[in-house]
């Protein structure tokens, strides 16, 4: 009786078919045009003046995030404050109270705007 090898097997050993090889190129090259455009946004960013971004931001918030293509941090920062002007004024009937809310959030996102503008491309130079 001879001893079985690994050469005798019936079935071809193969360290990666083929298909999962090219997978795997497949998804490296999804990730690194990914991270390229990931690298892309972080330059563009770096290259907008904070002095600008910050003084649109204060004088109309969405202002500052039009100059630095944030839509994300936008959409995020005016949902939220949506949402507490929805909440406040959900059992609320006297309008004066509504208006003052909505002018709290203003000021807050005529503050938070150029803050959040500001140290995004600050963040973005330091990299």
């Amino acid at each position: 009786m001879m001893p079985y090898s690994v050469n005798d097997s019936p079935l071809p050993i193969n360290p990666m078919p083929e298909e999962k090889n090219n997978l795997q190129k497949r998804l490296e090259e999804i990730d690194r045009q990914s991270q390229d455009q990931e690298l892309a946004k972080i330059y563009k960013l770096s290259q907008k003046n904070i002095t600008t971004a910050a003084i649109l931001s204060f004088l109309f918030p969405i202002g500052g995030y039009i100059y630095t293509a944030r839509w994300k941090a936008f959409w995020i920062l005016f949902g939220i404050i949506f949402g507490i002007i929805m909440l406040g004024s959900i059992n609320e009937r006297d309008e004066e109270k509504i208006d003052r809310l909505s002018t709290f959030c203003g000021v807050v996102a005529a503050i938070v705007s150029p803050i959040d503008n500001s140290i995004a491309i600050q963040s973005a130079i330091a990299m």
